[in-house]
């Protein structure tokens, strides 16, 4: 597997991101300022903002269909796409939100006033002003906002109104001690107790609510609420009749819930501001990848049609969710998707295509491809120290504009130095770039392929839109004692220094049965990913 072997159709928005203006600044003048001074930042705020809307807009505005081989993709397909690749947590707010508008009219006709469950801004503030101030101690020098927007895509008023639903689904679920806690939410942490024993699961919870030195009901503290508000989320969706756009929604919907529709323009509204036009590329590369391998499955006559994808779905997922490791969490902490849903639509694409090559899925092929790839699967390791050259702010993760072009042309420079005889050391000193958080500063050392692609921030997700794996390419071809590069990854530009490489320590054979299906997993992902490049070298994108 060569890491140069990377040539694809790539579909491209043409527009690139401004660098704006930060509202960074202007925070702690919103939180703390005499009223005088908040009422000029707020209209220096209404000037910067309207500044930026008009960015997002001439961004945004930019999106067309695409058409692969023939067959036209509209613009609220990519926009969809947009959403969930970036705003999965917007996603899952509106759901929220959903349950929230339920209780909340439950709530009202079983008599309770609706102002009780108004959240004043003082309210709102307070408890944003104390997670911006815990932010700036632990991470001095690096802007909130921007940090929010990198991490989950969500602008100011974004980020304020997720805040807002929070407290107010606190205030319909869990209002104070757990004696008071309504029906719904009694019988959703009954149903969410393990070992199924729920009333006793619920007496301990109110139990704990009691203060054993003066019998007084008092608030859970705050782990036991993240708990309980994970638990009643959980159980509502399981109650609920819950859609995504692989359940066959139209692109005008992202999501419907029950009786209640979240409409694609609407949802891509709510995260544009939030979206870098790295986002938007993705989005594209994401839709047309998907369109194109659909279409040469559905030729072969293996695609999954709806019935048989949630049947099929519903019976691989039915392994995990009675589990803490659901499919979520491994779809989105292990095989970094950025959603379960952008995990469905993949996960439909590569049972369909292990279906089409099912004849090849045997004993042979398979010992063949443990064989081959034998340090994988027997504790092979590689040892390797890495330039990285970002594309991104090494403070806040935030896309820099023109970032990847920029950090291109400068490993071109950092490499062409290291053949002209200059020490690997000294380069990665000069051009060496890395988040604040990583422990490594590129001093990797002897690692795994997981280990090493985890490193370089590479998933399942990400090989599919590359059309390779960097951290492959070193595991297993780069030869040891050899620099290479630069090799583009999913943000940034890297030069390695292969340093030794640790084979297999057994040969391993696919007679065990639990090694025959780590072997048959493989197998499939690297035929899909081989099979996935030659179709999208013939298709035509326009």
């Amino acid at each position: 597997m060569s890491a140069h072997h990377c040539a694809r159709p790539r579909a491209r928005t043409g527009i690139r991101r401004s660098a704006g203006l930060t509202l960074a600044a202007l925070v702690p003048v919103l939180l703390s300022a005499s009223p005088r001074a908040q009422e000029d930042a707020t209209q220096l705020l209404r000037e910067v903002q309207g500044r930026q809307r008009e960015l997002v807009d001439a961004r945004v505005g930019l999106i067309r269909p695409v058409s692969i081989n023939g067959v036209q993709l509209s613009a609220d397909q990519i926009r969809r796409e947009a959403v969930f690749l970036v705003g999965a947590k917007t996603v899952e707010a509106k759901i929220a939100e959903f349950f929230v508008l339920e209780q909340l009219e439950v709530a009202i006709e079983e008599g309770r006033d609706k102002a009780d469950f108004e959240i004043s801004e003082d309210e709102l503030l307070e408890g944003v002003r104390s997670i911006v101030q815990d932010f700036q101690l632990k991470n001095p020098g690096i802007e909130f906002w921007e940090a929010i927007r990198a991490q989950f895509g969500l602008d100011k008023d974004q980020f304020l109104e997720q805040r807002r639903q929070t407290l107010l689904f606190d205030k319909l679920f869990f209002p104070g001690p757990a004696t008071e806690w309504p029906e719904v939410t009694r019988e959703a942490i009954m149903a969410s107790a393990q070992g199924g024993d729920g009333k006793a699961f619920w007496d301990n919870l109110v139990k704990a609510s009691i203060d054993e030195a003066t019998g007084k009901a008092r608030e859970l503290p705050a782990f036991w609420m993240q708990l309980c508000r994970g638990w009643v989320q959980k159980q509502l969706k399981s109650w609920s009749d819950i859609r995504y756009p692989s359940d066959g929604l139209d692109a005008q919907f992202c999501l419907a819930v029950n009786d209640r529709t979240l409409e694609t323009a609407a949802a891509f509204d709510e995260i544009k501001a939030g979206v870098y036009v790295q986002d938007l590329e993705r989005a594209v590369t994401e839709v047309v990848v998907r369109e194109a391998l659909r279409q040469e499955l559905v030729k072969a006559g293996a695609y999954l049609s709806d019935e048989e994808f949630r049947k099929e779905f519903d019976e691989y997922r039915a392994q995990f969710d009675g589990t803490p490791f659901n499919t979520e969490v491994i779809a989105t902490a292990f095989k970094g998707y950025p959603s379960l849903e952008a995990f469905r639509q993949r996960w439909r694409l590569i049972r369909s295509f292990e279906r089409m090559i099912e004849k090849d899925i045997n004993d042979d092929n398979l010992q063949a491809h443990a064989d081959q790839y034998g340090s994988f699967f027997a504790d092979g390791q590689v040892n390797v120290d890495v330039i990285q050259i970002l594309g991104r702010s090494q403070q806040t993760g935030a896309w820099i504009p023109g970032g990847m072009d920029g950090a291109r042309q400068r490993a071109e420079k950092a490499m062409a130095e290291i053949e002209s005889g200059r020490k690997f050391d000294e380069v990665k000193a000069e051009y060496g770039q890395y988040y604040t958080t990583d422990k490594e500063q590129g001093r990797l050392g002897s690692k795994s392929l997981n280990q090493l692609r985890q490193l370089l921030r590479e998933s399942e997700f990400t090989d599919l839109l590359l059309g390779y794996s960097v951290g492959s390419y070193l595991y297993y071809d780069a030869q040891p004692g050899s620099v290479v590069g630069p090799l583009r990854s999913t943000d940034a530009y890297y030069i390695v220094r292969v340093n030794s490489r640790t084979p297999a320590r057994t040969r391993v054979s696919v007679a065990d049965e639990r090694t025959r299906e780590l072997v048959r997993q493989d197998y499939v992902s690297h035929r899909f990913l081989d099979w996935a490049n030659e179709v999208m070298a013939r298709a035509e994108v326009k």
